[in-house]
């Protein structure tokens, strides 16, 4: 029995480590490592047209006779009417219209039209007399494009004629950009 017993003593480390060694190896197979999660996402780029510009017509603020003060004409380019502001300056005839620019670009999408310029100054062909132009107006200044990838701008403005104005024919040019918005 003392035999027994010894042995039993002998065994009893045994066990332990066993049963230590078993309870690392199960808890290694139940710890495992967190698995990495993938997914994909897709890349999306859109090319437009580029926007072109074309001019149908110039700013024509028409003819006139000058006044004694100064005078001062709108042209509103959404009904093409030219109004006298101020002065006794004249308009004579009825040849005053507003610019016009077709807009061409990706159908659908808005565009948006913007001046140059707050004001420019018109010479007189052979000399040095100018008169000044501002106010530029426009008959929209978004708008989209229609499903062809058109619009058409209408632009007016107000020009300032001075007393005793010099007389002959004043030119001068302005800018416009369109932009996709």
């Amino acid at each position: 029995m003392e035999q027994f017993k010894d042995q039993k003593q002998a065994v009893k480390p045994f066990i332990a480590r066993a049963i230590f060694l078993l309870c690392v190896m199960i808890g290694a197979g139940l710890a495992q490592p967190a698995r990495a999660q993938s997914s994909t996402g897709d890349v999306n780029a859109v090319v437009n047209r580029a926007i072109e510009i074309t001019k149908n017509a110039d700013l024509d603020f028409g003819d006139f006779v000058a006044g004694t003060t100064r005078s001062l004409f709108r042209l509103n380019p959404r009904n093409g009417n030219l109004n006298q502001r101020n002065g006794d300056a004249t308009a004579i005839g009825s040849g005053h219209q507003a610019a016009s620019f077709t807009v061409t670009g990706t159908p659908l999408l808005r565009v948006i039209i913007t001046r140059g310029q707050n004001r420019i100054f018109i010479s007189r062909d052979g000399g040095s007399e100018t008169m000044r132009i501002n106010r530029f107006r426009f008959n929209g200044r978004r708008k989209r494009l229609n499903a062809a990838g058109e619009a058409t701008y209408l632009v007016g403005g107000q020009i300032r004629i001075g007393a005793n104005q010099a007389a002959g024919v004043y030119r001068g040019t302005f800018d416009v950009t369109v932009e996709y918005q």
